[in-house]
């Protein structure tokens, strides 16, 4: 078992990010006091808070208005996503460091999943982030084309991160939460069903770009069967 490193935000995404305030960590909420695992500079991390503020860094926040940089590129929501990708897989590595520190009390196959959904979940971000328009794309299209690309690789973006934390979720509950380690049954119910209606919303904006891009294919090709015959 290895951890995963973070996501390297510097791709054709890559633009300046706002620093976000976060709300000041609490061993004690409204929910409960807090669990505290080890990170691997031996530093407390309270994991089923991090997994909740990642959200926080890629989903839309009441309150807050989008800077002039982020309306003018249609790649800033994905840049977000990246950053709520790097935080649940910090998370993740501590989950995992975990496990290495107490084998005797891990199930090794389901911190093999972990490993697993981690990578894959880097695997097709990678994927996606290749597929954004670059500037000069942007630039010099006098069309749709480049929001409509960077549309449809952000809402798959935030489709594979909230099911990335929501497997992560999913693995502290069996972990933690059932065991009674972390009593916070009910935070982590809360936010799991956000991160589930996240999931909904996405699956739905995907399935229409998947429709239409069926669409747009089958139209061009009749298209290019039309100018052949000119």
């Amino acid at each position: 078992m290895t951890n995963v490193h973070p996501f390297p935000a510097g791709g054709k995404s890559a633009k300046p990010l706002r620093k976000k305030n976060r709300r000041p960590k609490s061993s004690d909420n409204a929910y409960g006091p807090a669990l505290l695992l080890q990170d691997f500079d031996d530093m407390p991390v309270d994991v089923l808070d991090a997994l909740i503020q990642a959200g926080s860094l890629y989903l839309a926040q009441s309150g807050l208005e989008s800077t002039e940089d982020e309306l003018a590129s249609p790649c800033a929501q994905f840049l977000r996503t990246i950053h709520g990708m790097n935080a649940l897989t910090e998370a993740a590595n501590v989950l995992i460091y975990e496990a290495q520190r107490y084998p005797e009390l891990t199930d090794e196959e389901a911190v093999d999943w972990l490993l697993q959904r981690t990578k894959s979940t880097h695997k097709v971000m990678r994927k996606l982030d290749k597929m954004l328009p670059t500037d000069e794309f942007i630039l010099s299209s006098n069309s749709f084309g480049p929001d409509f690309m960077a549309e449809y690789a952000t809402n798959a973006a935030m489709l594979v991160v909230s099911y990335f934390a929501e497997d992560l979720l999913v693995y502290y509950d069996e972990n933690f939460i059932r065991t009674k380690k972390d009593r916070r049954k009910v935070m982590m119910l809360d936010y799991r069903d956000a991160y589930r209606e996240v999931i909904q919303d996405c699956q739905i904006h995907v399935g229409a770009h998947g429709f239409l891009m069926t669409e747009l294919a089958s139209a061009q090709r009749a298209l290019n069967k039309v100018l052949k015959e000119l």
